[in-house]
């Protein structure tokens, strides 16, 4: 069939030259022509070309040799995801079934096995069932596999051939005149008729009745697995499954050492499939554990055990039982400890099966310990703690045994770790960090240790080091008094090549310091001192001030810098670093982030109060007491500026920065609101204090009403519609955060050499994960990592609660005015009625509630909701701030007159003073490129 269609389309174009290609007379060329059809489904993928391409190919497939329809067979396997584009299915099936009627018994296999290809499209075709359950009967071996091939395909995709062809099944598997072989392959059909219950109990009994008949192992094992699927996906005799598996795995003769090993395996199929396994059954597991001494069963049993304890809901339903000996987590706890004791002492870590089993058992007490402490229902009495703290000491101490043994080549210099050494080696450390944190004592000494590692093991610094920073980031509490030692480990590296490690130590710094910033002993002017000398150094300036070297490390620390809010360090660490560059997009992007970088770090330098204190006095709320007006105006026109680098930026490359351009448009606006409340409150608080001296001069201050302006009242009313508003539009933000998530952590995995890469410099590097991670044989850990998205979406909540915070207090303050208004007409309101209609934010409930439930749990117990260790991230402590914030408010903010208005303007502008100059952290994902398509269709 000739193509006469839309001759002037590519496709149509690249199908005609590879038909004439095909009628070449060399073998050659016909193959290339074949072999070239899968391209052109991939390339053009419309529907019209998918659909005269395969008529094409059942057209060679019907007129070619058998070497050619193995070719096309080839096309069809390739081609598979384009098949239900497939408009002429008909015609499809009727060019390619004459060949099932020819005598050579190749040509009829290779039928066959197209018929299985195309399973996606012919599933529903009776013809096509019966052609292959008549092949089944041939007596060529070729032609049977094949037709096998075929009926397992179809199966996989239509329930109303499982139906017709399970008697066949049946009585082939049972018909002792059917190779074994055979029967093996035709057992596995059996695991797809799950969607029907009755097919699925006929199939499940059909392969118990040949289980209890065969001796042969093979065959053993592909019954177990069929019946494993088959419970998997119908839910139908789950327990009876998981039963006849245990049988199989307990049992003892030498000969049935691969089916106990299957058995195990397809227990953690049934677990990962979120089964819910019994404790007597965890129980029986952890027996085959212990008791078979072959290391390859233990691990399976231990790995099988793993994937149980992974399941949330097993935790819940073990930790609600009784006390029971060893089908309580305490027991399992003691019998894990036994089996990774047995491990570390029974053979060397040279072993690779062995540290397997230690990684296994690792991860396993990773799960167990921290269950056990969090579980909540357990009563956690003295004799629970006894026995928690020793079995976290004794795993927590071989994993460290572990750790030095497998790196004892490096310092002895005898070897370099293997690959599969350094990923076991990471995922080890991951999990002694893990319980170490959990154990919440030692983690001086634990740090000490790390820092004392990356001396004797130099080569593994950058492990290391993020293990540093995976503490500061999770628990920066714990490291709150070691910047001095920080500090000092990083001015010995600042010359040394290895720049990751110094990078990533320079965030471990800044994270630790992410609570309290004044917890340096030297305070804060000092540590930025110091800090701002290291990065001059790391850069080697120059007379002009421009970094000779380490450019892109400067950028990361100059992102990590604004990340934590402290962009007076990444002002340093991106001065003149545009003019390394060509590239005129990044060079403008340098200048963006350097400009946010300024526009920060002068606005925490705004700490002079907008007005001059009230004569009463104010509640303390650390702020200066020096006069002045802030003036933000400056700040906003920057924010324009850097709008307009982003618009330019997003034209020239075509990547999408729709977040980074939403991100400067709220933050511009709430400068200008800010601005603008920051006027109305000066007005205000001149007229309040000119009050105030009339009657202090007048000798008789209750001579004189202080009238305020209805404008004073509107204007605070505005300016929290305002923030309000832009509140919402965090939401928003936040919103978008969550939808991309997957996209960003594809972006942030990527990292760039230099600033000249093709994907942009706003990529986030590698070296920003602190994930260790381990992919080996069949075995798989992934501990899970800091998200940028959590950052992300904590540095934006923050930027949102001040906004209503800041909302809340003027409604409060405008409430406050308008009955020093009413005072002065010589009315008296109710204020329970006006206290009723007050409007508050829908957004700023849960913090409110936060806050009522923080103080009552102190009343209660006399300790906050964080309890004795206080805040343990940034966002908490944000948090926490300001619930004390709107304490204050709430309680000062109240009632009317003259008296009650000056303290209430002194409170809020101290509050807007606080939140301006506030170390808001940037979020990560403003650092990442998008491209544009991914982003729209995200």
């Amino acid at each position: 069939m000739a193509v006469t269609q839309d001759n002037e389309d590519p496709g149509y174009k690249r199908l005609f030259e590879l038909e004439t290609e095909f009628r070449a007379q060399r073998v050659s060329d016909r193959l290339h022509a074949i072999a070239s059809f899968s391209y052109l489904f991939d390339d053009f993928p419309n529907p019209t070309i998918i659909n005269s391409g395969f008529l094409k190919l059942a057209d060679y497939f019907q007129n070619s040799t058998n070497t050619l329809r193995h070719a096309i067979l080839q096309v069809f396997i390739r081609a598979e995801r384009h098949m239900k584009k497939i408009m002429n299915v008909e015609e499809v099936v009727k060019r390619i079934s004459p060949q099932l009627q020819s005598n050579d018994p190749l040509s009829r296999a290779l039928t066959l096995r197209a018929f299985g290809t195309l399973a996606v499209i012919v599933s529903d075709r009776v013809d096509v069932y019966h052609r292959v359950i008549h092949s089944l009967d041939s007596l060529e071996a070729m032609e049977v596999s094949a037709a096998i091939f075929a009926a397992d395909r179809i199966c996989s995709h239509s329930q109303r051939f499982c139906a017709i062809i399970s008697g066949k099944l049946a009585f082939m598997v049972r018909d002792e005149k059917t190779p074994l072989p055979v029967r093996r392959r035709l057992i596995r059909i059996f695991g797809h008729m799950f969607e029907d219950i009755t097919l699925a109990r006929l199939a499940r009994k059909t392969c118990l009745d040949i289980l209890e008949l065969t001796q042969d192992t093979e065959y053993i094992v592909a019954i177990l697995r069929t019946l494993t699927r088959l419970a998997s996906h119908s839910l139908v005799d789950v327990p009876e499954q998981i039963e006849l598996l245990l049988q199989q795995a307990e049992d003892q003769s030498v000969s049935s050492t691969g089916i106990r090993r299957v058995s195990l395996m397809c227990l953690g199929s049934l677990a990962q499939r979120d089964i819910e396994f019994s404790p007597t059954q965890i129980k029986a597991i952890f027996t085959i554990a212990l008791d078979f001494q072959d290391e390859k069963t233990t691990l399976r049993a231990v790995s099988t055990l793993h994937k149980v304890f992974l399941q949330a809901g097993v935790m819940t339903s073990l930790l609600i039982l009784p006390d029971a000996g060893q089908q309580t987590m305490a027991g399992y706890i003691e019998m894990a400890l036994h089996i990774m004791d047995r491990s570390a002492t029974s053979a060397s870590l040279s072993h690779f099966g062995m540290r397997l089993l230690l990684l296994e058992t690792y991860a396993l007490l990773s799960i167990l310990l921290p269950s056990y402490k969090h579980g909540g229902v357990i009563e956690w009495s003295e004799a629970v703690e006894h026995t928690y703290r020793d079995a976290l000491r004794e795993a927590i101490r071989s994993m460290e045994e572990f750790l030095v043994r497998l790196w004892t080549p490096l310092k002895d210099g005898t070897r370099a770790l293997s690959q599969e050494e350094s990923g076991q080696s990471g995922t080890v450390l991951r999990y002694w960090l893990m319980l170490t944190l959990e154990e919440e004592s030692g983690a001086e000494k634990m740090f000490k240790t790390i820092l004392g590692w990356m001396e004797d093991y130099k080569d593994l610094s950058l492990i290391l080091s993020k293990a540093l920073l995976h503490v500061a980031r999770v628990q920066p509490k714990l490291v709150h008094g070691l910047q001095d030692v920080i500090l000092t480990l990083l001015e010995s590296r600042v010359d040394s090549p290895d720049t990751k490690t110094f990078t990533v130590m320079y965030r471990t710094l800044l994270e630790s310091l992410s609570l309290n910033r004044r917890s340096f002993a030297g305070g804060v002017e000092a540590l930025e001192s110091r800090v701002l000398t290291l990065v001059e150094r790391f850069g080697q300036m120059n007379m002009e001030e421009q970094p000779t070297r380490n450019h892109w490390d400067l950028y990361q620390i100059g992102r990590y810098s604004l990340q934590t809010g402290w962009p007076s360090l990444a002002t340093m660490a991106f001065k003149n670093l545009e003019k390394s560059l060509r590239s005129v997009p990044h060079a403008l992007w340098l200048s963006t982030v350097q400009t946010l970088a300024l526009i920060e770090s002068s606005l925490q330098t705004v700490s002079s109060a907008p007005v001059a204190q009230s004569r009463r006095g104010s509640v303390d709320m650390e702020t200066s007491d020096s006069e002045g007006v802030v003036d933000l105006y400056s700040h906003q026109q920057m924010y324009v500026k850097i709008i307009g680098y982003l618009e330019e930026i997003e034209a020239n490359q075509a990547m999408n920065r729709s977040f980074q351009l939403k991100l400067c448009s709220l933050r511009r606006e709430y400068l200008q609101t800010c601005q603008q409340a920051v006027t109305t409150l000066h007005l205000l608080t001149s007229s309040v204090v000119s009050h105030s001296l009339k009657n202090t001069n007048s000798g008789s201050p209750s001579s004189l009403a202080f009238v305020p302006l209805p404008s004073d009242e509107r204007g605070l009313y505005q300016c929290a519609d305002q923030l309000n508003q832009l509140a919402h539009q965090y939401t928003l933000l936040r919103a978008r955060i969550a939808v991309q998530e997957t996209t960003a952590n594809q972006a942030s995995s990527s990292s760039a050499s230099n600033f000249n890469s093709s994907s942009g410099v706003a990529n986030s590097g590698a070296e920003n994960t602190t994930s260790f991670s381990i992919v080996t044989g069949e075995s798989s850990h992934s501990v899970p990592k800091f998200s940028s998205d959590q950052q992300s979406d904590a540095a934006v909540e923050i930027l949102q609660t001040m906004c209503l915070v800041l909302a809340y207090s003027f409604q409060k303050l405008a409430k406050v005015l308008g009955r020093t208004a009413v005072n002065s007409d010589g009315q008296q309101p109710d204020d329970d009625e006006d206290e009723e209609i007050f409007d508050i934010d829908p957004l700023l409930i849960p913090l409110l509630y936060h806050q009522d439930q923080e103080d009552l749990d102190a009343d209660d117990s006399g300790s906050s909701v964080f309890g004795a260790g206080g805040p343990r991230t940034l966002v908490e402590m944000f948090r926490a701030s300001t619930r004390k914030a709107l304490g204050y408010v709430n309680q000062h903010v109240q009632g009317g007159g003259v008296d009650t208005l000056e303290i209430s303007l002194s409170l809020v502008q101290q509050l807007i003073v606080q939140f301006i100059s506030f170390p808001v952290p940037v979020p990560q994902m403003f650092f990442v490129s998008r491209n544009a398509t991914l982003s729209t269709q995200s």
